[in-house]
């Protein structure tokens, strides 16, 4: 089983979050879901977060069932 991945808090430092997501801090941008922090920009953007992604992959699973 797979960790599911947690929400980065809008109000964590850019730089913090960066570490966090493995990019480089212009790259951080908000998730137009849940408003926390992504790697929004940059070549290997991921407009929505993992903790929504993950959110979504789960509801499929379900909704296959």
């Amino acid at each position: 089983m797979n960790p599911v991945p947690q929400r980065i808090a809008p109000s964590t430092d850019r730089a913090v979050a960066a570490i966090l997501l493995g990019c480089p801090p212009e790259e951080v941008g908000f998730c137009p879901r849940c408003q926390g922090l992504t790697r929004r920009y940059g070549r290997r953007a991921q407009v929505i977060c993992p903790a929504c992604r993950a959110a979504d992959a789960e509801a499929g699973e379900r909704a296959a069932r």
